[in-house]
């Protein structure tokens, strides 16, 4: 645990690694990395740093270190007891404007090094921009380049063909992932498309219109206890977007809003598919 404390150390972060047994595993909260490992940022009276707790059964590895863009690439490696099957998962910790932040890599994207890693993040539409643009390897982690421009996890692809009609333009509204957090707000938003899901505590991930009818006929369920959402519809924005952890973006014009690829873990440890539902 001290090599991979020294390789935090080298990236300008202090970390704290615990090893539990699995009779207190579940006492410990964190964004779970794999089933035997568990992850999240903290503070203390020396301020902010990364805690990881795992059981004996997880290895954890620093494949990249990179100290002065303040990015490493982590494996945890689970082996299946049972079956003697290796899991392996990776994630990007780093540094970005003001903060520290943890992001899970997409399993079927492949990553070596902290630069993959960031590019493994995008969704198609960034990459498909960033080739139709021609944007060199130095600018494209910018946070501004001309394929798009970044808040945190949120991309913004410029769309001037976009003309919303002006009743079905919004106004301060706010941007959230799946797995909540600190809502993104944008001065004028623009909504289209998109597929309705049914939520409830019970079922995080939704239901079809389909599926909530076939069960409520059944009174398996409450209507009450449910909330329609739209999954997966065309969002842009344009104006001042702002959040208390980012600097403020001015988009002149309309962008297409895109989430970055990272899978979302709803509160039962369930995982769900890309996408946001806001």
């Amino acid at each position: 645990m001290n090599t991979l404390v020294k390789k935090f150390e080298k990236m300008g972060a202090r970390a704290k690694f615990t090893e539990v047994n699995d009779s207190i595993w579940n006492r410990f909260s964190g964004r779970r990395v794999q089933q035997g490992v568990r992850m999240n940022i903290q503070h203390d009276k020396k301020g902010t740093f990364f805690n990881v707790v795992a059981t004996s059964a997880a290895e954890i590895t620093v494949l990249d270190v990179q100290p002065k863009d303040r990015h490493l690439l982590v494996m945890a490696k689970i082996t299946n007891e049972e079956t003697n099957e290796v899991e392996k998962e990776k994630f990007l910790c780093g540094h970005d404007e003001r903060d520290w932040f943890i992001a899970r890599i997409p399993e079927n994207r492949s990553v070596s090094n902290v630069l993959t890693a960031k590019e493994a993040l995008k969704p198609n539409i960034v990459i498909t921009a960033q080739e139709l643009k021609k944007v060199g390897n130095k600018k494209k982690n910018r946070h501004r380049n001309k394929a798009f421009i970044r808040q945190g996890e949120w991309f913004f692809v410029p769309a001037p063909e976009i003309e919303p009609p002006e009743w079905m333009i919004l106004r301060d509204e706010p941007m959230v992932r799946t797995n909540g957090g600190k809502p993104h707000t944008a001065e004028y938003l623009y909504r289209t498309g998109g597929t309705s899901v049914y939520i409830s505590h019970e079922y995080p991930n939704g239901l079809s219109e389909e599926n909530y009818r076939r069960l409520l006929l059944k009174q398996k369920i409450s209507a009450s206890s449910f909330q329609v959402r739209r999954l997966n519809m065309e969002v842009y924005v344009k104006g001042r977007i702002t959040h208390p952890d980012h600097k403020t973006v001015l988009l002149n014009g309309w962008h297409r809003v895109m989430p970055n690829t990272e899978p979302t873990i709803s509160a039962n440890g369930r995982l769900i598919a890309m996408g946001f539902i806001d």
